[in-house]
């Protein structure tokens, strides 16, 4: 009967040692795993804000470019204006 139980024992232990090493690497891999997993996360979020802050900088310069776009087709109508007159004021003989 002692023989059994020592053989259980031993059968066990195997058992064991055959479960828990493969276990035990895996838990290590998870572990890695996770660190990676917020590591990329906190460089997703550095990567989001920069894109935030370069999508709000490129609609100020947008809007800056677009303002002097204005002003200047404003100064242009009134020279058109202003040559119109004073071609149509030579042909009259003004």
């Amino acid at each position: 009967m002692e023989w059994t139980v020592v053989t259980v024992i031993i059968a066990l232990a195997g058992l064991m040692a055959t479960v828990g090493a493969p276990v035990i690497k895996l838990n290590g891999t998870i572990v890695k795993l996770n660190a990676t997993i917020e590591a990329m996360d906190k460089r997703l979020g550095t990567v989001e804000k920069q894109a935030r802050e370069s999508e709000a900088h490129s609609r100020k310069s947008h809007e800056k470019i677009h303002g002097r776009i204005d002003d200047v087709e404003g100064r242009v109508n009134d020279h058109e204006t202003r040559i119109t007159l004073l071609e149509g004021g030579k042909r009259h003989g003004l």
